[in-house]
Protein backbone atom coordinates (compact mmCIF):
# COMPACT_ATOMS: atom_id res chain seq x y z
CA UNK A 1 0.00 0.00 0.00
CA UNK A 2 3.02 2.53 0.39
CA UNK A 3 4.09 2.28 -2.58
CA UNK A 4 0.54 2.80 -4.94
CA UNK A 5 0.38 5.78 -2.35
CA UNK A 6 4.24 6.74 -3.76
CA UNK A 7 2.84 6.05 -7.21
CA UNK A 8 -0.34 8.13 -7.19
CA UNK A 9 1.70 10.87 -5.27
CA UNK A 10 4.27 10.71 -8.32
CA UNK A 11 1.15 9.79 -10.99
CA UNK A 12 -0.59 13.17 -9.84
CA UNK A 13 2.13 15.51 -10.46
CA UNK A 14 2.67 13.75 -13.40
CA UNK A 15 -0.75 13.47 -15.03
CA UNK A 16 -1.61 17.28 -14.33
CA UNK A 17 -0.64 18.44 -18.12
CA UNK A 18 -3.90 16.31 -18.60
CA UNK A 19 -5.34 13.32 -19.75
CA UNK A 20 -3.38 12.29 -22.83
CA UNK A 21 -0.50 12.75 -20.62
CA UNK A 22 -2.13 10.43 -17.96
CA UNK A 23 -3.26 8.10 -20.54
CA UNK A 24 0.88 7.80 -21.76
CA UNK A 25 2.19 7.65 -18.44
CA UNK A 26 0.50 5.52 -16.92
CA UNK A 27 1.73 2.30 -17.89
CA UNK A 28 5.12 3.35 -16.74
CA UNK A 29 4.00 4.53 -13.20
CA UNK A 30 1.69 0.91 -12.95
CA UNK A 31 4.79 -1.20 -13.75
CA UNK A 32 7.13 1.10 -11.34
CA UNK A 33 4.62 0.89 -8.74
CA UNK A 34 3.57 -3.21 -8.89
CA UNK A 35 7.32 -4.28 -8.99
CA UNK A 36 8.04 -2.54 -6.22
CA UNK A 37 4.65 -2.97 -4.37
CA UNK A 38 5.38 -7.04 -5.41
CA UNK A 39 8.82 -6.68 -3.67
CA UNK A 40 8.36 -5.62 -0.64
CA UNK A 41 4.99 -7.06 -0.01
CA UNK A 42 4.21 -10.17 2.03
CA UNK A 43 1.38 -11.38 -0.77
CA UNK A 44 2.17 -12.91 -3.88
CA UNK A 45 3.46 -10.60 -6.57
CA UNK A 46 0.25 -10.16 -8.91
CA UNK A 47 -2.04 -9.05 -5.42
CA UNK A 48 0.45 -6.97 -4.22
CA UNK A 49 1.02 -5.25 -7.89
CA UNK A 50 -3.05 -5.53 -8.03
CA UNK A 51 -3.30 -3.48 -4.19
CA UNK A 52 -0.50 -0.97 -4.83
CA UNK A 53 -2.28 -0.10 -8.32
CA UNK A 54 -5.87 0.13 -6.88
CA UNK A 55 -4.24 2.50 -4.71
CA UNK A 56 -2.76 4.37 -6.88
CA UNK A 57 -5.16 4.33 -9.33
CA UNK A 58 -7.83 6.95 -8.15
CA UNK A 59 -4.77 9.53 -7.07
CA UNK A 60 -3.41 9.11 -10.69
CA UNK A 61 -6.69 9.90 -12.37
CA UNK A 62 -7.86 12.61 -10.05
CA UNK A 63 -4.12 14.76 -11.19
CA UNK A 64 -5.18 14.47 -14.93
CA UNK A 65 -8.55 14.98 -14.31
CA UNK A 66 -8.20 18.18 -12.45
CA UNK A 67 -5.03 19.01 -14.80
CA UNK A 68 -7.55 18.69 -17.79
CA UNK A 69 -10.30 20.81 -16.19
CA UNK A 70 -7.85 23.40 -15.49
CA UNK A 71 -6.82 23.51 -19.11
CA UNK A 72 -10.00 23.79 -20.48
CA UNK A 73 -11.37 26.46 -18.57
CA UNK A 74 -8.15 28.45 -19.49
CA UNK A 75 -9.15 27.82 -23.15
CA UNK A 76 -12.88 28.17 -22.67
CA UNK A 77 -16.05 26.40 -23.57
CA UNK A 78 -16.56 28.98 -26.69
CA UNK A 79 -13.29 28.13 -28.35
CA UNK A 80 -13.81 24.01 -27.75
CA UNK A 81 -16.80 24.61 -29.31
CA UNK A 82 -15.28 26.52 -32.39
CA UNK A 83 -12.77 24.12 -32.40
CA UNK A 84 -15.14 21.00 -32.76
CA UNK A 85 -17.04 22.35 -35.31
CA UNK A 86 -14.35 22.85 -37.56
CA UNK A 87 -13.10 20.08 -37.40
CA UNK A 88 -16.54 18.35 -37.62
CA UNK A 89 -18.20 20.66 -40.26
CA UNK A 90 -21.02 21.20 -38.24
CA UNK A 91 -22.31 23.66 -35.41
CA UNK A 92 -21.09 22.56 -32.26
CA UNK A 93 -22.74 24.87 -29.05
CA UNK A 94 -20.34 25.75 -26.33
CA UNK A 95 -23.08 23.45 -24.00
CA UNK A 96 -22.73 20.54 -26.23
CA UNK A 97 -18.55 20.91 -26.74
CA UNK A 98 -18.21 21.09 -22.81
CA UNK A 99 -20.88 17.88 -22.09
CA UNK A 100 -18.45 16.00 -24.95
CA UNK A 101 -15.27 17.20 -23.28
CA UNK A 102 -16.48 15.93 -19.69
CA UNK A 103 -17.81 12.25 -21.51
CA UNK A 104 -14.06 12.36 -23.10
CA UNK A 105 -12.51 12.88 -19.54
CA UNK A 106 -14.52 10.41 -18.09
CA UNK A 107 -13.19 7.84 -20.90
CA UNK A 108 -9.64 8.93 -20.12
CA UNK A 109 -10.05 7.84 -16.59
CA UNK A 110 -11.29 4.76 -17.00
CA UNK A 111 -8.49 4.23 -19.48
CA UNK A 112 -5.56 4.92 -17.44
CA UNK A 113 -7.17 3.16 -14.34
CA UNK A 114 -7.33 0.09 -16.54
CA UNK A 115 -4.24 0.92 -17.69
CA UNK A 116 -2.53 1.38 -14.42
CA UNK A 117 -4.35 -1.91 -12.40
CA UNK A 118 -3.99 -4.16 -15.31
CA UNK A 119 0.53 -3.48 -15.53
CA UNK A 120 0.39 -3.12 -11.80
CA UNK A 121 -0.38 -6.41 -11.32
CA UNK A 122 1.24 -7.82 -13.93
CA UNK A 123 4.32 -6.37 -12.96
CA UNK A 124 3.79 -7.58 -9.64
CA UNK A 125 3.22 -10.72 -11.21
CA UNK A 126 6.53 -10.85 -13.28
CA UNK A 127 8.51 -9.41 -10.48
CA UNK A 128 8.12 -12.98 -8.29
CA UNK A 129 9.07 -14.96 -11.37
CA UNK A 130 12.52 -13.48 -11.42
Amino acid sequence: MIWGGIGGVVGLLASLPGSLVGILVSGFIGFSCGRRAAVAGKKSGAFSGLVGGAVAAPVYVLGSTIGALLTARLIGASEIAATLSEMLGTQVSADLAWTYFLFSLVLSAILEAVILISVSSAAGALANRE
